[in-house]
């Protein structure tokens, strides 16, 4: 009988510590901290991975927009060149077979 009390006794003494513990992670969340012992959550990692992506592409983005603007004509705006990209008429179309 000893024993079923002792039992008793130790598992509500770890419910309410787990209970504190939940409850001082959840405060700790809530202020934006998080605790020591925490490993990355998976949309901080994708945050991490994206931002490292975007920082690494930046260069090379600004480089090809530099070279487009180098490839456009002086006379024309972005506007002008993108709408007469898609008004080739068929006469403008050479097929495989002819050319």
């Amino acid at each position: 009988m000893g024993v079923v009390i002792v039992a008793m006794v130790l598992g509500f003494t770890l419910i309410v510590v787990k209970m504190g513990l939940d409850y001082s992670k959840s405060k700790l969340l809530e202020a934006g901290e998080r605790p020591p012992d925490a490993t990355l959550l998976m949309s901080e990692l994708q945050e991490m991975i994206a931002g490292a992506v975007a920082e690494a592409t930046d260069p090379l983005r600004t480089r090809i927009d530099q070279l487009e603007q180098n490839q456009l004509p002086a006379s024309s705006s972005d506007e002008t060149v993108w709408s007469s990209v898609g008004e080739a008429s068929e006469s403008d179309v050479v097929s495989p077979e002819n050319a």
